[in-house]
């Protein structure tokens, strides 16, 4: 029964849903090869563990300050111009350090790199606002699909860049990633992806921006609180699991599988979407996760064996994965005509500005408490976020 729903979802938008999830992957293997890439270079030449973090972090950085207006630029001009504009930036980053190869040209390339990136996923996720599907529950699964191209990138990426670096230098890993980019540049001319005329002509005019509309309406901001308590959830597993790990005195390997067992998790739920969208709505799905999210992050702390660790992991991943495509989902069906991308870049926004501090007050705590005070209050916080989609589910069946 699994196989055959897949195979009527995919008879809805074949075209669309391959095209976005094959140029996506090309993109996003730059993404993560690239900050492996930088934050390697920085440490091999004469760069401190610091320096190396601010590399890593770059790529991060202009997303979280301006994913808002990235989601404005993609309403105006459409997403597919967005999407080849933005891999443009990002093979213009990566073919930099091949002409001149130095630590200021590796974070003006991480600069650029994560500027592109995050424009281009923005536009790549409006694209699904634009699609037609027979039921609107599919809209999750279209998602889901999208991710699962990013989780199997974000295994070959660093892979492959390790491979290169060592077999032909930094220049050479550069090369190669910009070429790759270059490749998902081309794709973009040879599939089928929403031009944005359409929505163009429908954007609103002069209209209430998309931070007064959340800030006006609960339920918009319960979706936007909801989608933060995601980031803060899974910036806090990877963060802290190393960290317990650490305490404890689990070697890299355990802790590696640890957070293996989570990556599964994700690519096994989001493999499931479009199965599941059509049997469970969004907020009834983010009910569930974040129950199992705050079971697993009181469990944490009690888990000694590896096994066990790597059980919960798996379950969380199984949690964490289905958060975002039901949270995206939710606000494209909650933005009105010509505010998908602002929508969007608004969620992106603030999931960025969690993940830039979320991580820095989570070590915080443990240095002055240990580690088990972190996963409490994340517990805790997912407690209550599973109530509060629960109140979300029980407002939609009555606004419904």
């Amino acid at each position: 029964m699994f196989t055959a729903q897949l195979s009527r979802f995919f008879a809805k938008a074949p075209t669309q849903v391959l095209s976005l999830i094959a140029v996506s992957v090309l993109a996003h293997v730059t993404m993560s090869g690239g900050r492996v890439a930088a934050s390697l270079f920085a440490l091999r030449h004469g760069g401190s563990e610091a320096m190396a973090g601010i590399a890593y972090s770059l790529y991060g950085l202009l997303p979280a300050l301006l994913s808002l207006h990235m989601g404005r630029w993609i309403d105006r001009v459409g997403p597919r111009l967005v999407m080849r504009l933005s891999l443009i930036a990002m093979i213009c980053g990566l073919a930099l350090p091949v002409l001149w190869l130095n630590l200021p040209v590796i974070l003006l390339t991480a600069t650029l790199g994560g500027f592109g990136f995050g424009s281009y996923m923005l536009a790549a996720n409006v694209c699904v606002s634009y699609m037609d599907f027979e039921q609107e529950s599919e809209r999750v699964g279209m998602i889901g699909w999208l991710q699962l191209g990013n989780s199997v990138s974000s295994v070959v990426g660093p892979s492959l860049v390790g491979l290169l670096i060592d077999f032909s230098g930094f220049r050479a890993a550069f090369g190669g990633l910009a070429l790759i980019v270059l490749g998902s540049f081309l794709t973009s001319y040879r599939v089928h992806l929403p031009d944005g005329k359409r929505e163009r002509a429908r954007a609103p005019r002069g209209d209430a921006s998309v931070v007064r509309m959340v800030f006006s309406s609960p339920q918009l901001l319960r979706i936007y609180i909801l989608a933060m308590t995601v980031s803060m959830a899974w910036d806090g597993f990877n963060f802290m699991v190393p960290v317990l790990g650490q305490a404890r005195g689990y070697s890299a390997t355990v802790i590696g599988m640890v957070l293996s067992a989570f990556a599964i998790g994700t690519f096994a739920i989001r493999a499931a979407l479009p199965w599941l969208s059509r049997r469970m709505p969004e907020w009834r799905q983010l009910s569930l996760a974040f129950a199992l999210t705050a079971s697993v992050f009181f469990l944490l702390p009690l888990a000694r064996s590896s096994v066990l660790l790597a059980t919960l992991g798996f379950i969380f991943g199984l949690a964490a994965g289905a958060g975002q495509p039901n949270i995206l989902s939710l606000i494209y069906r909650a933005m009105p005509d010509g505010k998908a991308g602002e929508g969007a870049g608004l969620r992106s926004m603030m999931g960025n500005l969690m993940g830039l501090t979320g991580p820095s007050v989570y070590g915080a705590v443990s240095t002055l408490f240990g580690a088990v005070p972190v996963f409490l209050i994340i517990a805790c916080v997912m407690s209550v976020s599973s109530w509060q989609a629960q109140r979300g589910a029980h407002h939609s069946l009555q606004a419904g």
